[in-house]
């Protein structure tokens, strides 16, 4: 049965790994869009995305390419609340006080 995810992320605007901006945002959306399954990215840093995997694969998935000391992802099922974060969160601690099943994804 697919879940529904909810994708925010930030990017820093510069090159990582030999990587651009845009090159890092269109890995972001190779890693978390699957043809024939819900996908919306009207905004600027935010997606809905629907996927068979479990929370931690699905964020697993997604931050591959991304900078874990530039970049943050985050990840939540809004149906069991089970979350996952990536990269430069500042405040964890406060991001867990919404989302008490909160992990870090590596």
């Amino acid at each position: 049965m697919a879940s529904t995810y909810c994708v925010s992320f930030r990017l820093a605007n510069k090159r990582l790994n030999g990587k651009t901006y845009d090159e890092r945002r269109q890995q972001l959306i190779d890693n978390i869009h699957t043809k024939g399954c819900g996908y919306w990215d009207e905004t600027t840093s935010f997606f809905l995305i629907t996927s068979d995997l479990s929370t931690d694969a699905f964020a697993s998935k997604a931050c591959k390419g991304l900078s874990a000391d530039e970049d943050m992802l985050f990840v939540f099922d809004p149906s069991d609340m089970s979350a996952c974060y990536f990269g430069a969160v500042e405040y964890p601690d406060v991001l867990r006080s919404f989302f008490q099943r909160l992990k870090k994804t590596a």
